[in-house]
Order: C-alpha cells, then structure tokens, then sequence
C-alpha cells in the first residue's frame, strides 16, 4: 500500500490491483471509480469507511462482505440494513 502513495496517478488497473489485494488500499485514492469502490469493499467490507458517498450498490457490497461495515456508513437505506442484519 505504501508504494500506491508513491504514484502520481495510477491507472484504474494499478488502482483494482492494490484494492484487491487489500481493500484498505482505497484510502490512498483520491476519487477513486465506482469499480475500484466496489473492488475494494469486497476485499473488505470496512474499507467503506475511506469512501466518501459510496452508492448503494457499494453500500451492499460492502454489508455483504461484512455486515458491521454498515457503522461507516452514513444513513444507510433500509435495504442496506436488511441485509446488514443477515451478514452479522
């Protein structure tokens, strides 16, 4: 992950490959796509929390993988909930 805050601009390819192997990596994007988003929270369902305004697409991806990932996440949908409660 370090090495991602050396690059200027990574590409999205660079950008999927540091957020598959850690989603944590996202923190380190700025403006990141919403493919790169939903990448990373599949890694990791916590990494929602260094998205600003994630969709509600990333919102489920990121319960999914892991249902207290819903704590980051600012007023979730009640579809967002309903299947926050299924994955704790």
């Amino acid at each position: 992950m370090l090495a991602l805050e050396q690059i200027k601009n990574p590409s999205e390819a660079v950008q999927l490959a540091a957020v598959q192997k850690s989603g944590q990596a996202i923190r380190y994007l700025k403006n990141p796509s919403e493919t790169v988003q939903l990448a990373a929270v599949q890694q990791n369902g916590w990494a929602i929390e260094y998205i600003e305004n994630p969709s509600e697409a990333v919102q489920l991806a990121a319960v999914q993988q892991s249902g207290n990932a819903i704590y980051y996440i600012k007023n979730p949908s009640d579809t967002v909930r309903t299947w926050a409660a299924l994955f704790q």
